[in-house]
């Protein structure tokens, strides 16, 4: 990466093992584009739930050449319907456990960012080039 790794931390404090997560993952994002320009990630917590404690929020902002690719990866307030329960439009009583520990939810998000990077690295290299790309 040309430029280091930028962290911001929102409504929670630094923590140095979240930080050290956050470098590592970024690092190995270089073995799927080698030409990034720029990460940013913020880590926030989000406003307090009563019922399921504070879920954390994670967004990754990638600059490659010529492009900005932007990972959010926050929890969902809807209810996904499954066969045995019908369609209800409510909100959520119980946010997804990933979210309420920040190395899940930061690890997430990563694995986001690897997928969004692999396909602007097929894009860019086009589809009869293998050499980063996996």
């Amino acid at each position: 990466m040309e430029t280091p790794i930028r962290i911001t931390y929102r409504e929670l404090d630094a923590s140095e093992s979240l930080s050290r997560l956050i470098e590592t993952e970024a690092g190995k994002l270089e073995r799927y584009f080698d030409r990034i320009v720029g990460c940013h990630v913020l880590v926030e917590r989000e406003q307090q739930h009563l019922r399921s404690g504070a879920p954390f929020r994670v967004r990754i902002d990638l600059r490659v050449p010529g492009e900005e690719i932007a990972i959010d990866a926050a929890p969902s307030a809807r209810e996904r319907s499954t066969d045995d329960q019908p369609a209800l439009r409510r909100k959520r009583t119980e946010i997804s456990a990933m979210y309420k520990d920040p190395a899940l939810a930061v690890r997430d998000a990563f694995r986001r960012a690897r997928r969004r990077l692999q396909e602007h690295a097929r894009r860019c290299l086009g589809p009869h080039v293998r050499s980063s790309v996996r």
